[in-house]
């Protein structure tokens, strides 16, 4: 027969173990809903600063459109948001017919907004492009370019940023653009039909060749992007009778 001091230490022992399950089980909850509470945290806060940077393509086509500038309100929220030097665009039009092709170059100067727990959205050449913490990139909202049939628009964006290259902290930036106005580098309609070429340096080819092909470019990788060091990618349409091309120059900077 058990005493009542082994009856006592039994119950003791049971009533530890079972508080010691309990403190499990509860840190464990917290735990994991912590961290889901946190990454559906980090999902809202890049899903809103997609938002602002549709809004920033936006002011891209006012812009275009004869508005003197622009600003938008971009909320931080532990990233980082900058102006990267790591883009440039070159664009080549061959007449046909024996006409003399003529080119632009110049660089992106692309926005960026660096998300704290990996991956980045960037705005450039009028595009929105995103990039996951595992590396997936796309562009999420294109160029602003148009074809149709046997014509096409191109427009190209030169951003110059000025005064600080990078803000972070938690409260918000305010991102201004502004331009002179456009410029119509070329308008020219050929029945011998355009080829038209564009080279894009970006640490995001892949995206960029997608994003062209989906247009009905024909593109080809030229040189593959390496840790720190952008890629290039050419993409060619042909048998276009009429190419617009009309440039900006767009300033940048953070308030």
């Amino acid at each position: 027969m058990r005493s009542d001091g082994d009856r006592g230490v039994s119950e003791t022992v049971s009533f530890v173990l079972i508080f010691s399950l309990v403190i499990a089980s509860v840190g464990t909850v917290y735990a994991i809903g912590v961290s889901e509470l946190e990454s559906t945290r980090d999902a809202e806060r890049v899903e809103n600063a997609q938002r602002a940077f549709d809004v920033l393509a936006d002011n891209v086509l006012d812009l275009f459109e004869g508005a003197p500038s622009r600003g938008t309100e971009v909320k931080i929220a532990g990233a980082t948001v900058r102006s990267a030097d790591d883009a440039e665009m070159n664009v080549t039009v061959d007449p046909g017919g024996g006409g003399t092709p003529q080119s632009w170059e110049y660089r992106l100067s692309p926005i960026v907004y660096d998300v704290e727990a990996g991956g980045q959205i960037r705005l450039s050449n009028g595009a929105v492009l995103r990039d996951s913490a595992r590396g997936s990139a796309s562009v999420v909202r294109g160029t602003p370019i148009v074809v149709d049939d046997d014509q096409l628009l191109l427009r190209l964006v030169k951003q110059e940023h000025v005064g600080s290259g990078a803000v972070g902290g938690s409260g918000t930036v305010r991102i201004r653009m502004a331009t002179s106005g456009p410029r119509v580098f070329y308008d020219e309609a050929n029945p011998d039909n355009h080829s038209v070429r564009v080279n894009v340096t970006s640490p995001y080819t892949d995206a960029w060749a997608r994003h062209y092909e989906s247009l009905g470019f024909s593109c080809t990788e030229v040189s593959a992007p390496t840790a720190g060091t952008p890629g290039t990618t050419s993409c060619t349409i042909a048998g276009i009778q009429r190419v617009t091309i009309v440039w900006t120059r767009i300033t940048t900077s953070f308030e």
